[in-house]
């Protein structure tokens, strides 16, 4: 990389990261003024509703990325041509080809780092912050741990290793003690799947009962069990679709196919968030027209606004065609994928007009 490369990298660079940490304090302000209306719920205090907020910070990073790329171009590569840096470039034989390559190599960077973000980070920190929400406004969720979700029901303490598709539970143990503390009773269940009368269906399932002097252990295929919660109530502590792993989501889609149940809503996460790290340099293509077109010689407040105009129609075409192909059930892939598309035409047609 030469040496104005890392010069216009440099600048469209701390741009882009500047305008990434205003748009995400924002936010972040924003969703704590959010969280403040749920304290009291339980346990859950301020605190909690601050720890809550900072936690949920990679997943607004990861959705702000393609925003910020566009608007950090903008500014980064705006000041370049107000000091007539670009022109200078140009006249010392640096050529509009090099500064695309230039600016498509910082985009680069930026897509591989809302990968990061979005695959590895921001999943861990957004199943902890839902986690200790969930457990903070709920005196009957004990903790989740490796070892899987615990759930208390007085003197019963319920183990969920896996919570499925379709209403269902893998691996379930109930545990239930006597008002000393002793153990009373273990119930371990292969499979549990809630039925409209409030109770789960288990199937496979062993008892362990301690009767004085002796244990009882009893097999039965199917059984009943009652308990307080639904499925509806497992979900506060399941990681949203939009922020799980890529390959997680690719999986958990086929698992639904294999079962026989609706995977669209998987398959329209997991196309997303391929597309949307590539979206992030899209965004940087995007921003090159404005700065060599007709608006190379306007103000750097003019360049913001047409910058955050851009990026907000970009965003909201992506969730709206999120839920349209949902509704409509239009491929994922194609759902996920037009707006991009369409965006991608519109920076190249532009591009071709200002060489």
């Amino acid at each position: 990389m030469s040496v104005l490369d890392r010069y216009i990298a440099r600048s469209v660079g701390e741009s882009t990261l500047l305008v990434l940490l205003v748009m995400l304090s924002l936010f972040t302000f924003f969703a704590f003024a959010d969280e403040l209306t749920d304290v009291g719920k339980g346990s859950y205090d301020g605190l909690d509703a601050l720890i809550y907020s900072l936690a949920t910070m990679p997943k607004l990073v990861y959705q702000l990325f393609p925003a910020s790329a566009l608007m950090g171009t903008m500014l980064g590569l705006g000041a370049l041509a107000s000091h007539s840096e670009l022109v200078a470039m140009r006249a010392a034989g640096y050529s509009y080809q090099d500064i695309l390559k230039a600016v498509l190599k910082i985009g680069a960077v930026l897509m591989l780092a809302a990968f990061i973000v979005g695959e590895f980070l921001a999943p861990f920190s957004e199943r902890y912050a839902e986690t200790n929400r969930a457990i903070a406004q709920s005196s009957r969720i004990t903790l989740q741990t490796e070892s899987g979700l615990w759930v208390r029901e007085g003197n019963r303490f319920i183990n969920i290793q896996r919570i499925l598709p379709g209403a269902r539970l893998g691996d379930v143990q109930v545990i239930e003690l006597t008002a000393n503390g002793a153990l009373n009773e273990l119930v371990r269940a292969k499979e549990a799947e809630y039925q409209l009368d409030g109770s789960w269906h288990l199937h496979e399932t062993t008892t362990v009962s301690l009767q004085k002097d002796h244990l009882t252990l009893n097999s039965q295929e199917e059984s009943v069990w009652k308990a307080w919660f639904n499925p509806d109530f497992l979900e506060v502590v399941m990681v949203n679709p939009e922020t799980m792993p890529a390959w997680t989501l690719y999986q958990y889609a086929n698992y639904l196919e294999s079962n026989g149940v609706d995977s669209r809503k998987y398959k329209q996460a997991f196309w997303t968030k391929i597309i949307s790290p590539i979206s992030t340099m899209l965004m940087v293509i995007a921003a090159l027209p404005f700065i060599f077109g007709s608006l190379r010689l306007t103000s750097s407040g003019h360049r913001v606004l047409i910058g955050t105009l851009v990026g907000i129609v970009f965003h909201l075409a992506s969730q709206v065609f999120n839920y349209v192909g949902l509704v409509y059930h239009i491929n994922p892939f194609l759902a996920a994928s037009l707006p991009t598309t369409v965006f991608f035409v519109i920076a190249l047609t532009l591009l071709k007009k200002v060489r």
